[in-house]
């Protein structure tokens, strides 16, 4: 018996658990090992391939099938007789990828099982060098009696992995021949090939990798809302993606490789910058001509070389009515108080409500009035929510407040270096913030006249023209007034435009006064009792008999907004569960008022004039002339307690800054 058959017999006894141990040195390790694993599986010698069930497909790239196809000859006439050898490439999974044979030795491996697909893994295909170069991760050599199946086992099979630059197995190369030949210039050839394969699949593997990462930062810049644009030195657009196209109304694939002017018919904005390389950022561009009518969000970065040469440009830019939404939501432009925030079931109250919602159900123009602190502003925001407008911002503007000398930029805008002190790329006015929702002009009464006649064209044209502009943009608002004086009284005096008064007053509501809301201060005061209460963590609960009666027979100049100042004061220095008697109200509240209105005695009456001048006397004392701190205590402007101050008179006491804290 010679010695294949020798190694082949004990290879069988091994194999069937008759052969305990293999003679040292018998076959080399990497065999051993692959006996003893087909041993531990119980799979024993066999004559054919066997199949692998539910195999997946190999996964290797095109490139790399081909090129096996293209060196397999060469490969095969370089080891020996072209016809006896097969070059062989698997996946890391040991999965036949490609194969390239001879005519002699392809049909006599199929006629063993040989075939596309089939696995090479030692279950199936025995013990091989193949699938010992995966396991081991080295190149391997095994011959004859090594294999245990027997289609091989008059064949030698030299074989090597394929291995990542991170050390990842992608595969193996293989050469099996039946022809003898030079098998130390085989190991050699099939060492280089597997060299050269790796290059291969490592570029292949970066070339995916790219065009995973492009398409994937394709996925994401089409997913911006930003249009994004790259334009070269020479005006080319390089990259545009979907949403530039959208708002440029222009083809992005049609766009690239054209020249930027050429796409959109004018002059780009960013043109200066490759000649003063300065880029901008969030600067408001207005583009209206022939060609387009764009407004714009615009940011430029310039990309330079080493030389500070500018190379390309990438802007980014979007629709300023997007950039106004978004402002608007987190900006505190919105309405916070429904119709449900309105407490109170006065008849009077409740007609005011009524009228309010049938205001809210359709677009007309309302002008709200009311003396201060009845709560216009509740009124104004409870239509906006019930409106079809209720998604879009709440704009509330205290005409009182605003500068005399800024009112018309803040309401209209302004352009670029309009005045002192005016930022530099300008801004946009409430109405252009307010665009799709409703704008509150608060205390319009306060309005100066020249003012008056700009915002009445507003109401007739639904555009306004910044301060230095000379083109009007559109505005689509909805208006609410309000004010806390005799409209008709202040048309006849001049002081307020009769057209405008008529383009306002559509729907008008008058919002009635807390000392005729009958049954109203008792409700209001239990509900601002509980929220103080909670918000100050009192035991605060409810009022004495004594105290309610003098809470309603007070006027309450100050209205709704006086008597919540007066509840969270009185639960704010209480400690039991009742607020008794023994608190202190305000002004004309003293303890007998409440006793002479309950014995039926005929109350004096005070005009709301005199009730104004002793509230701003008072709160001015109080606050030591703090002119300021006053204006706060009453929760009016600066500037409106001022007027209040020359309407009545009043003297100022200015006994020093330091000693009276007056702040002019």
């Amino acid at each position: 018996m010679d010695e294949t058959s020798n190694i082949l017999d004990m290879q069988s006894r091994f194999l069937s658990g008759e052969l305990a141990e293999l003679p040292a040195g018998s076959v080399s390790d990497e065999v051993e090992r692959s006996w003893k694993r087909l041993r531990s599986k119980d799979i024993r010698p066999s004559g054919r391939f066997r199949s692998a069930p539910g195999s997946e497909p190999p996964a290797m790239s095109e490139a790399l099938v081909r090129s096996i196809r293209k060196i397999g000859p060469q490969l095969r006439s370089i080891v020996g007789d072209p016809d006896e050898c097969v070059c062989v490439l698997v996946d890391a999974a040991g999965t036949l990828a490609a194969f390239d044979g001879g005519e002699a030795i392809t049909r006599y491996l199929a006629g063993h099982g040989w075939r596309s697909a089939m696995s090479l893994r030692e279950e199936f295909a025995g013990t091989n060098a193949l699938d010992l170069c995966l396991r081991d991760r080295a190149a391997t050599a095994t011959a004859g009696a090594d294999h245990t199946v027997a289609a091989l086992q008059d064949a030698v099979v030299i074989a090597h992995p394929l291995l990542a630059q991170d050390g990842e197995l992608l595969g193996g190369l293989g050469l099996l021949t039946r022809g003898g030949g030079d098998l130390r210039n085989a190991r050699s050839v099939i060492s280089i090939s597997a060299t050269m394969l790796e290059l291969m699949l490592q570029v292949d593997i970066s070339n995916s990798t790219l065009e995973r990462l492009f398409a994937e930062q394709k996925a994401i810049a089409n997913a911006m809302k930003d249009g994004t644009m790259v334009v070269n030195r020479a005006g080319i657009v390089e990259y545009m993606n979907a949403p530039a196209g959208r708002i440029l109304r222009v083809e992005p694939e049609k766009s690239i490789g054209r020249k930027l002017a050429d796409v959109l018919g004018f002059k780009p904005v960013i043109a200066p910058i490759f000649e003063t390389g300065i880029g901008y950022s969030d600067e408001e561009v207005r583009i209206k001509n022939d060609f387009a009518d764009l407004h714009l969000i615009d940011t430029a970065v310039p990309i330079k070389d080493g030389a500070g040469r500018v190379l390309s440009v990438v802007n980014t830019f979007r629709e300023f009515g997007t950039v106004a939404k978004v402002t608007q939501k987190f900006g505190g432009n919105q309405a916070h108080y429904s119709f449900d925030s309105i407490v109170g079931h006065s008849p009077a109250l409740l007609r005011a409500v009524e009228t309010a919602r049938r205001a809210a159900a359709g677009a007309s123009n309302v002008l709200i009035s009311g003396e201060s602190g009845t709560g216009k502003e509740l009124f104004a925001q409870g239509i906006h929510l019930a409106s079809a407008r209720a998604g879009g911002p709440f704009v509330a503007v205290n005409c009182a407040a605003l500068p005399r000398d800024l009112i018309e930029a803040e309401l209209f805008g302004y352009m670029p270096g309009s005045f002192t002190g005016a930022h530099k790329s300008g801004r946009p006015g409430k109405f252009e913030i307010a665009s799709g929702g409703t704008i509150f002009l608060d205390e319009i009464s306060e309005m100066p006249m020249d003012v008056q006649a700009k915002l009445l064209r507003v109401l007739q044209e639904r555009e306004v023209t910044r301060v230095g502009a000379s083109d009007p943009l559109p505005v689509n608002v909805r208006f609410i007034a309000a004010l806390n004086q005799d409209i008709r009284a202040l048309v006849a005096s001049h002081r307020f435009r009769e057209d405008l008064f008529y383009r306002l007053n559509v729907i008008e509501i008058a919002v009635p006064a807390l000392r005729d809301r009958e049954g109203d201060i008792r409700l209001l005061a239990g509900h601002y009792l509980e929220h103080y209460a909670r918000l100050l963590d009192k035991p605060a609960r409810g009022f004495t008999g004594p105290i309610l009666d003098r809470l309603e027979a007070y006027p309450w100049p100050g209205n709704v907004r006086e008597l919540q100042n007066v509840i969270e004061r009185m639960v704010h220095f209480s400690d039991g569960d009742l607020i008794g008697s023994d608190m202190e109200l305000p002004g004309r509240a003293p303890a007998d008022a409440a006793g002479t209105a309950a014995a039926g005695a005929p109350a004096e009456v005070i005009s709301l004039a005199d009730l104004e001048r002793e509230a701003v006397s008072h709160a001015l004392c109080v606050a030591r002339y703090n002119v300021s701190r006053a204006a706060e205590m009453l929760d009016v402007t600066k500037p409106r307690l001022y007027r209040m101050i020359r309407r009545h008179g009043i003297r100022l006491q200015r006994t020093g800054r330091k000693a009276s804290g007056f702040d002019g």
